[in-house]
């Protein structure tokens, strides 16, 4: 079977592109995989190398590295944009972009400049030994510096590649050398129109909702394309567009639009049609409360002690009519009402008791403190090794039984790892080390490997 040829434009130069890969690369040995992280999860032997930057490439291999996959971060000259983003830590030596703090943890990280000649040639000795290369430059960029699908595959024909872009690559020309981020994706794939109170503007989604929900779709992705290696021995090329990924999430519209004629736009947190799936404020905070279909929503009339024959849910949640009569405007003002003269636990723990979806809205300090986060060990600590700021990051999403992942590490430095992968991955010396060092090709940052400060919240 070919490959699409949108995604690789001339498979017969795969072969032509053989007899240029340098005979240190064609007779390179994979090293064993792990080689310089632990061994754990069910992902233990997959090796990824990622070359793109934010969020939506680099969470991908974040959540590779979850679960044992020894993952490369490979950084340009002075490092990722987001190691200088704010919100920042700057309370060690270094300052280091939060964001960055949380995605590139159990990470690998390398300093490489492929603009150069022998940094391409680096990178390629990276796709020989491993199984997935990602990364996420606007469509072309790659390809102007002589990186392309058919070398890639030349090099190794097993590889799995995972290009990240805002609007693919390919459909209408004029899209896709267009600037992209998140909120660009949110805006064309449809999600910012359907967020926001309707009486204002359309909101992006917080936080970097498009990057991450393009992020997951893409570890899918990669896992489905390694089990047709498997299956196979065939690498191919995921063309992964934040746009698509985002519109996928917007639900019922496309069948609404083509079925009734409806544009549906942004309402709050308030749906139209059925109550109540709403926030409430309570005395000394916010609750959600969300009670979907005629089973659930029964219970409200009966907590608030109204009739539930007269408040039934055809006369007060059935439709957008029915949520706007007056007795669908009633039970609210009782809902509410009874919110406000109470604190936000004791709305929470009154309401699941009587089986109405009920849940405290969270800020982080509500997520460290809380119980059941810990149980489930949701909040890990580390120590950044940019900033020398000990930290806590999100933990392992799923669990799983058997083969579970974890976080053995925090972020790295900028280039953290660039002498172990030199050394120990692609078997070069100490004196070709020094040498690529000394060229401007590969790059360091000397990690913290001990707290510089104390934590603010341990």
């Amino acid at each position: 079977m070919p490959h699409d040829p949108r995604l690789v434009k001339d498979e017969d130069k795969i072969e032509q592109l053989r007899s240029t890969i340098p005979d240190w690369i064609k007779h390179l040995v994979r090293p064993k995989t792990p080689c310089v992280t632990p061994a754990f999860g069910p992902l233990e032997g997959i090796r990824a190398v990622g070359t793109g930057q934010l969020i939506a490439q680099p969470y991908i291999g974040t959540k590779l590295a979850e679960f044992g996959a020894e993952v490369i971060h490979v950084e340009k000259p002075g490092g990722d944009v987001f190691r200088f983003t704010a919100p920042q830590l700057v309370r060690g030596p270094r300052p280091h972009g939060g964001d960055e703090a949380e995605v590139t943890k159990n990470k690998l990280s390398m300093g490489l400049d492929f603009k150069k000649t022998r940094g391409i040639e680096l990178l390629m000795a990276l796709w020989k030994i491993s199984d997935v290369w990602m990364e996420s430059s606007a469509p072309g960029t790659c390809e102007r510096n002589s990186i392309t699908n058919e070398l890639a595959l030349a090099v190794n024909p097993s590889l799995v590649i995972v290009r990240v872009s805002t609007y693919g690559q390919y459909g209408k020309q004029e899209y896709l050398g267009r600037p992209g981020y998140d909120a660009i994706a949110q805006a064309y794939g449809g999600m910012m129109n359907l967020t926001g109170d309707p009486a204002g503007p359309p909101q992006r989604a917080k936080s970097y909702t498009g990057d991450y929900v393009t992020a997951l779709t893409g570890w899918a992705a990669t896992m489905m394309a390694l089990w047709e290696v498997k299956k196979t021995g065939r690498g191919q090329v995921i063309d992964l567009a934040q746009f698509e990924a985002v519109a996928q999430t917007n639900g019922n519209t496309l069948p609404i639009f083509t079925g009734e004629g409806a544009v549906s736009g942004h309402t709050g947190n308030r749906p139209p049609g059925f109550q109540p799936y709403d926030t409430f404020k309570c005395s000394d905070g916010w609750v959600f409360i969300g009670a979907l279909g005629g089973a659930i929503y029964d219970r409200v009339p009966r907590f608030l002690g109204l009739d539930p024959v007269e408040y039934c849910y055809n006369e007060c949640s059935k439709d957008a009519a029915a949520v706007n009569s007056e007795k669908g405007r009633e039970l609210d003002r009782r809902l509410r009402d009874y919110c406000a003269a109470h604190t936000a636990v004791d709305v929470e723990a009154a309401l699941n008791a009587a089986q109405i979806g009920c849940a405290r809205v969270f800020n982080v300090r509500d997520q460290y403190n809380d119980e059941h986060y810990a149980a489930r060990d949701m909040t890990v600590p580390v120590l950044d090794r940019q900033s020398g700021v000990p930290i806590r990051v999100f933990g392992v999403v799923p669990k799983m039984s058997l083969t579970p992942g974890r976080i053995w590490r925090g972020a790295p430095s900028i280039g953290d790892d660039t002498t172990d992968i030199l050394s120990t991955m692609l078997g070069l010396s100490a004196a070709e080390i020094e040498g690529f060092y000394k060229e401007g090709i590969v790059h360091r940052t000397e990690p913290f490997v001990a707290p510089q400060v104390a934590a603010a919240n341990p």
